[in-house]
């Protein structure tokens, strides 16, 4: 019996999340690069949305081709930035907030650090394991 300790249903949810974060990131620091240039407007990635059409997408493949066998969800190039509306507009009609820009990095850093130690305990499982449970 053949078992891959790095393909795990978690290690492979946790690239997909940590994709989706490096996707927002950059658009969030294009918001920011482009904060004094008009007419410019503010752009997000939908990422509660992509995340839970992954988890759609992996449920629907354990269904078809039995556990063990997820897919990685939608190449990152498939999630788009959308111009976020409502926002209040600059007489040049840019409507970057700072703030709002900030808090939104600050979110983004809260998941890596979320994401890598889910990673760290996973990997601190299987070095166990490996060990004998002497780690």
């Amino acid at each position: 019996m053949t078992m891959d300790l790095f393909s795990s249903e978690t290690l492979i949810a946790a690239e997909a999340y940590l994709g989706r974060l490096s996707r927002r990131q950059q658009v969030i620091a294009s918001n920011l690069a482009n904060i004094d240039t008009p007419g410019y407007r503010t752009k997000d990635i939908s990422f509660h949305a992509t995340l839970q059409e992954l988890l759609a997408e992996d449920k629907a493949s354990l269904r078809r081709s039995g556990p063990g066998h997820f897919t990685t969800g939608a190449p990152m190039s498939l999630v788009q930035p959308f111009e976020v509306e409502g926002l209040p507009a600059r007489a040049d009609n840019n409507n970057v907030d700072v703030d709002r820009e900030m808090l939104k990095l600050s979110e983004t850093s809260f998941g890596y650090t979320l994401m890598t130690q889910i990673i760290r305990g996973k990997f601190h499982t299987i070095a166990s394991s490996i060990n004998e449970g002497r780690v």
